[in-house]
């Protein structure tokens, strides 16, 4: 999302080659910061020791001795070292410096592109409703756009919400959509837990400035294995509190939250996980294991069927 004249980019890219993109560097210092924040910084404290002296072993072997290739295909081998040596899928190392914590005041053109994740709005037969999600952009930038797409959806029989290869992106915006669909002052559907295990202050949920659909609106969240983190959430909590069933395969299984970055030798910054979370009834969450389906269903079957229950849904309703 940070990306900018990406067009420009790829013809510098392609017009010259840098020493930088062509040389070959000792990440031996880079591993050994990774996994010395995986000591003091990861929110399981025995995993993150453990996936630490993993990380150690490279080191000796001296498998990231020599590393050659541009700074983002370097941040790819670290990634795939630490990911090795603790599976986490919110462990990701990027070339440059920590993204800021605030997003800029303007989208930029990739952003864009699939107009900030509001990919399609749409009815289907019998008034069902139908919202595909393919990624969860700042809430500065997309809470119009999804203002305008739960407008459209405003007096939907029923609905559909698709979050397939959705891998994640703003907190918030996911808890707005989330809070669309839960009784005015709810409670937060998840609880954050530090490496200490006491609860985290929860940031004060922001309400939609649209009106709530229906509490007895029959709703569907598709999932994937390519739906993650936020994606992930929505469908984990709008289960857990009763509002919806879970269409598709199961997801990812990335839990963990990931708040700041650290800087490492090399010019690379390592994003890592500082809390888990918890589902306020079930006291569980989904790491490691994903979100499971209610309903098991293909890729090419997932959408067709949600329709086929949620139709059947409202027929035994007028019963």
């Amino acid at each position: 999302m940070m990306a900018s004249l990406l067009g420009l980019a790829l013809m510098l890219a392609v017009a010259q080659t840098t020493p930088q993109e062509t040389s070959c560097a000792d990440l031996r210092p880079a591993t050994e910061a990774i996994a010395a924040a995986l000591e003091s910084r990861y929110v399981l404290p025995t995993r993150g020791a453990e996936g630490a002296a993993r990380l150690r072993s490279v080191v000796r072997r001296g498998d990231v001795s020599r590393v050659c290739g541009d700074g983002p295909a370097k941040a790819a081998v670290l990634t795939r070292a630490m990911r090795d040596a603790l599976n986490d899928l919110h462990l990701r190392v990027a070339f440059g410096a920590p993204e800021p914590s605030e997003a800029p005041a303007q989208p930029d053109a990739d952003a864009l592109v699939d107009n900030l994740g509001v990919e399609e709005v749409s009815r289907l037969p019998g008034g069902i409703g139908y919202l595909h999600l393919s990624g969860w952009a700042p809430m500065s930038w997309v809470e119009p756009r999804l203002a305008s797409a739960f407008a459209l959806l405003r007096n939907s029989t029923a609905l559909i919400i698709d979050v397939r290869g959705n891998p994640g992106g703003d907190g918030g915006t996911v808890e707005l959509v989330e809070r669309t669909f839960l009784p005015v002052g709810a409670p937060p559907t998840l609880q954050n837990f530090d490496r200490a295990g006491k609860p985290a202050k929860a940031d004060a949920s922001k309400e939609p400035a649209w009106p709530r659909f229906p509490q007895a609106m029959p709703m569907v969240v598709l999932v994937d294995r390519g739906s993650a983190s936020g994606s992930e959430s929505l469908a984990f909590s709008l289960r857990e509190e009763n509002r919806a069933t879970i269409i598709g395969s199961r997801s990812a299984g990335a839990a963990h939250v990931v708040r700041d970055a650290v800087s490492l030798p090399g010019g690379f910054a390592l994003y890592i996980p500082q809390y888990r979370q918890e589902g306020r009834i079930s006291h569980i969450d989904w790491e490691g294991v994903g979100v499971r389906p209610d309903i098991e269903a293909g890729p090419n079957e997932a959408k067709m069927l949600a329709w086929e229950f949620l139709r059947q849904k409202l027929d035994h309703a007028e019963k």
